[in-house]
């Protein structure tokens, strides 16, 4: 993902009441079982776009998908590129609910191409569909819900060279164009994408090219699980994979954690060989998962 300053839409976040409610209280959500699925994926290492490594990532989230009962497809498309032509592949998963309305669940799944022949982005795709899978999970055990969920990993979510129309967010793109041209845009209640929420010192970014009431309902979901300080307003916009929703008139929102380095404020572990499993946590993934979990219980 790209960070870019100066967007600012105006708007902050309210003050809402703490309920007392501890998250073991309500969520099922399993930060460990989070953390086994981030290893499992990270194994699959590195999974650049086009790559037969990353072919093999999506046909890895298809098969936990279908095992946790839903309908699955690995929808394969073929774009432009600097480099030429390229395959991609999103994984996606469907959970019928009571009603035709939608709510995305999404992370992207490649990794960072060229920065080194074992990278494993953990992080950076890892920890967010990780999260995913667990969260993918406990819909399926608790459904029917009213809205249907769709579970969107993304192929192609990291550029070559310079974000644009052929270079990067390829999947979400993809998508969301599917989306709009079917006639369903209306029917998506909201996207909520995970980026990059695993790391130890968790601080979830959450960028001001967000739609507004989603933003309010996760920090309000944050706040009624004791939470509120892990997660806060970026200072400007961040180029992401909810971008191409926003874009095609679909609310959208992008949970991200932009601090992820060796001291807080700082993003040196990003894109680097670094970005490994051991700098990241059961913690972290069992706060974004309890808070994404509350935040879609309030939204049916």
């Amino acid at each position: 993902m790209l960070r870019f300053f100066g967007m600012s839409i105006g708007w902050m976040a309210g003050m809402f009441l703490f309920t007392g409610c501890t998250p073991e209280e309500f969520s099922p959500f399993d930060g460990a079982r989070a953390f086994s699925e981030t290893e499992a994926l990270v194994q699959i290492s590195p999974r650049d776009a086009g790559t037969a490594n990353g072919r093999i990532a999506a046909i890895h989230l298809e098969t936990r998908l279908k095992a946790l009962g839903y309908k699955t497809v690995i929808d394969t498309f073929l774009e432009k590129t600097p480099a030429g032509e390229l395959f991609f592949s999103n994984v996606l998963g469907r959970l019928p609910g009571k009603t035709d309305r939608l709510i995305i669940l999404a992370s992207h799944f490649d990794t960072k191409a060229g920065i080194s022949d074992d990278f494993q982005g953990a992080n950076d795709s890892g920890s967010s569909s990780g999260v995913l899978l667990e969260l993918a999970r406990v819909l399926a055990q608790r459904a029917p819900y009213e809205t249907e969920f769709l579970v969107a990993f993304f192929d192609g979510e990291e550029c070559a060279t310079k974000y644009g129309p052929t270079d990067g967010l390829h999947g979400s793109r993809h998508l969301a164009q599917k989306i709009a041209t079917g006639g369903g845009a209306d029917k998506v209640e909201a996207m909520i994408l995970l980026d990059m929420v695993g790391d130890k010192d968790l601080n979830i970014t959450t960028p001001r090219n967000c739609t507004q009431e989603l933003v309010l309902e996760l920090f309000s979901a944050a706040k009624s699980i004791g939470v509120r300080p892990k997660f806060s307003l970026a200072k400007g916009s961040i180029l992401d994979d909810h971008v191409p929703f926003l874009l095609a008139g679909m609310p959208a929102i992008d949970v991200i954690d932009f601090e992820y380095g060796s001291e807080p404020g700082l993003n040196d572990y990003w894109h680097t060989t670094n970005d490994t499993m051991d700098k990241i946590s059961v913690e972290s993934l069992q706060i974004v998962g309890d808070v994404v979990f509350r935040m879609v219980e309030n939204l049916q």
